[in-house]
């Protein structure tokens, strides 16, 4: 764990943090890429692949008396990480602590808004992997997710879509969760083949457009729809403030999910490996500052957003306007 002989690990800030969830419950990154201790910095793993290990080859021949079984090796390959530090940290000037004692915590709010800046942009990381068309096969919905097509778009086809090209890879479809934006999500449910479907799942027609997230993971049959909520300051320092979706309207994401406890890597798409002997992931440290007369709170962590498998997930191009 972190250590730092003018640092002090501040449990009680951390926990007031956790229970401040107005903005951090928009959050999806940690349940996408759920977070995985990792003893190394930085560490090799190793990775059996289709083409190298010839994993869905049908080898398998008759043998007929005195002669051998068919025979085979399997190989793999050595794939890494590397974690980086990321951190925030704020002044609490003592003068500025006392005035505002009688309405408020100074040194809470600080850790509170330093952790914030810090899962923000844990949540911006995530969805540039998870929403990397580089990393994952991308396809074309079967049309365009656009107002004026509401009647003809079909989200759980193009779901469905995506989840067949997986199980051509010898992928399960268990654990596949759908991730998507607020906004296209509020599109989808305002489409016709959409509320046809959850009406096939035993929705009544005037409950259609206040769909749950577990209704639409009936529709598309998997374990759960995750919605991307959050926005952020685009604008640069010192401009006036400019509204940004963290998760794009471009695309919707379909992938396996496993939660870190099923064992190392579990079988998901990808982890947030977290260097177990830095610290927490979301960590909050005060240290003094004599200086400026200052408490600094500082929220920091040691992480990798880290794919794992690309043949787990599929991107669906909503072609969104």
């Amino acid at each position: 764990m972190y250590t730092n002989a003018a640092a002090i690990f501040r449990s009680d800030l951390a926990g007031v943090v956790e229970q401040a969830k107005d903005f951090e419950s928009n959050l999806i990154g940690t349940r996408v890429m759920p977070i995985l201790n990792v003893p190394l910095r930085a560490g090799q793993y190793p990775c059996f692949k289709l083409k190298e290990g010839q994993l869905l080859k049908s080898d398998v021949k008759n043998r007929t008396p005195y002669s051998t079984y068919a025979r085979g090796t399997r190989s793999f390959t050595q794939e890494t990480y590397t974690a980086e530090e990321y951190g925030y940290e704020e002044a609490v000037d003592d003068t500025v602590a006392l005035d505002v004692s009688r309405f408020f915590d100074a040194e809470v709010v600080a850790a509170k808004l330093c952790l914030r800046k810090l899962l923000l942009a844990h949540e911006l990381r995530v969805a540039a992997q998870i929403f990397n068309t580089s990393t994952f096969t991308t396809t074309n919905s079967s049309t365009a997710y656009t107002t004026a097509n509401l009647a003809t778009f079909d989200v759980g086809l193009d779901v469905e879509s995506a989840i067949d090209r997986i199980l051509a890879l010898g992928e399960s479809r268990d654990n596949l969760r759908v991730v998507m934006s607020n906004t296209v999500w509020t599109r989808i449910k305002a489409s016709t083949k959409f509320q046809n479907r959850l009406r096939g799942t035993g929705l009544s027609t005037d409950t259609i457009l206040n769909a749950s997230q577990q209704a639409a993971a009936e529709v598309f049959g998997v374990a759960e729809v995750l919605i991307g909520r959050a926005s952020y300051d685009s604008a640069k320092e010192g401009l006036a403030f400019s509204s940004a979706n963290v998760w794009s309207n471009s695309y919707i994401w379909v992938g396996s999910v496993t939660d870190a406890s099923s064992g190392y890597f579990g079988g998901g798409t990808g982890f947030t490996l977290n260097w177990q002997e830095y610290g927490s992931p979301t960590g909050v440290f005060t240290y003094r500052d004599e200086s400026i007369k200052s408490d600094i709170v500082r929220a920091a962590h040691y992480v990798s957003e880290k794919v794992v498998n690309s043949n787990a997930a599929q991107i669906v191009a909503t072609q969104y306007a």
